[in-house]
């Protein structure tokens, strides 16, 4: 059975909330046209029937008495032959009882149109009319409108409702983005709160001017906060004091087992001893080791000083020269006159010593760890040795992370370093081969915003 794809997707609440608010406008406003337009419809057959049937009433009157003492033999009259053209909307004919036309308008045919000579309403192919009778019935006048005037002028009505929302529909559309975009305001303050969360900052969100909408959330995730973070100082609390504790001991029986190799001297044991010293002292570097990882996650490598780190490289530099393997190793290049910023400068040491030891115990058996700075104030340090795959170089910060080239290390001093240099705001880059060369590795120490 083959697993079902999950969509990736962005689901935009506030795209979704403008464009549901554009339909809903435009489908309310089309119902309200429609409605309106059924109601301007009745209105406007209304006031053309009432229109027809007072034309035919005046017309009927004036023939009357135009017609009076006259003969009413078929004679076809055209009022109006005079005049100029123009668009009648209404016409008509005087009929007698017999249907002849005595009478007609401007624009009405000859022939009268297939309509009875009975009072009232009549409908037929588009057109309306009304006829009117004569007291004796002797004479009917037949009111007709054109076809298509009653339904133009319906149209024209719902186009002046509709038209109008071509341009009311982009600035609801544009009132609606703002109104949104300002009601999403405390959302995205949401947001940022959180992404300012980390190992190093996990305080609570602040509930003031919160929505009530977004209070169950912020409380949640409050109290998510409380429980990481006790659960996290736990850990540390753990890692610093069994490794704390476990100094003393370690010390001791090194001691002791340094001091039961020399009472056994050259005798075959001598060999056991020493490497359960070697074992006791990698022992007691992996408790340093987490101590220095307990120091970094407590997130006290930012500070709020700038101090001048040069003293402390050369502090770092003398650590290394007084052992007797790793001396005249360190190459200071070009030393600046001065190269600060804000971070701790304890927290500076533990980074720069553990990528000091990073390249020793890595590095090229016997080679040279150069130290410089770059015109963009960047610490690189820079050691020869075999060139690290770029799938390796990725997660070589990661703790407990190690290369193929495994050394004397724990797989934490680089984890250490970047842990250390991202709660002070700065970053750690790492480059095989380093630049320049065919091999080696290259750590460059981007430092927090202040430096100089």
């Amino acid at each position: 059975m083959k697993p079902v794809a999950q969509s990736t997707r962005k689901v935009s609440i506030a795209r979704r909330l403008m464009l549901t608010l554009g339909a809903a406008v435009l489908v309310l406003w089309l119902m309200a046209v429609g409605i309106s337009t059924a109601i301007i419809a009745d209105e406007i057959n209304e006031v053309f029937d009432s229109a027809l049937q007072e034309t035919a009433q005046r017309l009927l009157a004036l023939a009357e008495n135009g017609l009076e003492g006259r003969e009413t033999e078929a004679r076809s009259l055209a009022i109006g032959r005079d005049h100029e053209d123009h668009e009648e909307y209404l016409i008509y004919h005087l009929r007698d009882r017999n249907g002849q036309v005595l009478l007609r308008s401007h624009d009405a045919p000859d022939e009268p149109y297939d309509i009875p000579l009975v009072e009232g309403f009549f409908h037929s192919d588009g057109r309306y009319s009304y006829t009117e009778a004569s007291s004796d019935r002797s004479l009917y006048i037949q009111v007709l409108e054109q076809p298509g005037h009653r339904v133009e002028a319906i149209v024209e009505s719902a186009l002046g409702l509709v038209l109008p929302l071509g341009f009311l529909l982009p600035l609801a559309a544009i009132a609606s983005y703002l109104i949104i975009r300002q009601s999403m305001r405390p959302i995205h303050r949401l947001r940022s709160e959180i992404a300012s969360r980390g190992g190093h900052d996990l305080s609570v969100v602040p509930v003031e001017n919160m929505p009530v909408e977004l209070m169950p959330i912020v409380k949640d995730i409050n109290r998510l906060l409380r429980r990481l973070d006790r659960t996290l100082k736990a850990e540390r609390d753990f890692v610093a004091n069994s490794a704390h504790e476990l100094r003393t001991p370690v010390a001791a029986a090194i001691a002791q087992s340094q001091r039961l190799a020399a009472e056994l001297g050259d005798s075959p044991q001598r060999v056991r001893v020493d490497q359960v010293i070697q074992a006791l002292r990698r022992l007691a570097a992996l408790a340093e080791k987490l101590l220095q990882l307990a120091r970094a996650e407590s997130g006290s490598a930012a500070s709020d000083e700038t101090v001048d780190l040069l003293p402390v490289i050369d502090l770092v530099r003398d650590e290394f020269e007084r052992q007797p393997d790793k001396a005249n190793r360190i190459v200071w290049r070009d030393p600046p006159t001065r190269l600060a910023a804000p971070i701790d400068i304890d927290a500076f040491a533990i980074l720069l010593r553990n990528l000091i030891e990073n390249a020793i115990n890595h590095g090229a058996p016997g080679g040279r760890i150069e130290l410089f700075v770059d015109v963009a104030g960047d610490l690189h340090v820079v050691n020869a040795g075999p060139v690290v795959p770029p799938a390796e170089l990725q997660r070589l910060t990661d703790r407990f992370a190690r290369g193929r080239q495994a050394g004397a290390g724990f797989g934490l001093g680089l984890a250490i370093s970047a842990m250390i240099l991202r709660q002070a705001g700065g970053d750690l880059f790492m480059r095989s081969p380093a630049e320049g060369r065919g091999d080696g590795f290259e750590a460059i120490i981007r430092l927090p915003a202040g430096q100089g």
